[in-house]
């Protein structure tokens, strides 16, 4: 039986790189331009605080990887940094880029 393991930040890593190919050339210039150094963030989960990374901040909203979900994901942060509102979209790279870019 397998036991979960949160995602590290060389497999995120990995992960954009191969989602980056599936992406449009606009969304890969966006994403270049609003991507961040993978950083780790609490969020809430069925009421325990987890984390989950940050890997762009365009405005006040961040795109995060929900790696329990398996997907990207975007919101606001609250004040004390955590994910404001959590989601579970399941998106890959490009559909979140395309929702982060009309928000």
């Amino acid at each position: 039986m397998n036991t979960w393991q949160p995602i590290t930040v060389e497999e995120l890593n990995a992960l954009i790189a191969e989602q980056l190919v599936d992406c449009s050339a606009d969304q890969q210039e966006f994403f270049e331009r609003f991507k961040v150094a993978p950083y780790l963030v609490p969020i809430a989960r069925l009421g325990n605080t987890e984390t989950v990374f940050i890997v762009a901040e365009a405005g006040d909203l961040v795109l995060y990887y929900e790696d329990v979900e398996e997907g990207f994901n975007i919101s606001g942060l609250s004040p004390d940094g955590a994910i404001a509102t959590p989601h579970c979209e399941q998106w890959e790279l490009r559909h979140a880029l395309i929702h982060l870019a009309v928000a």
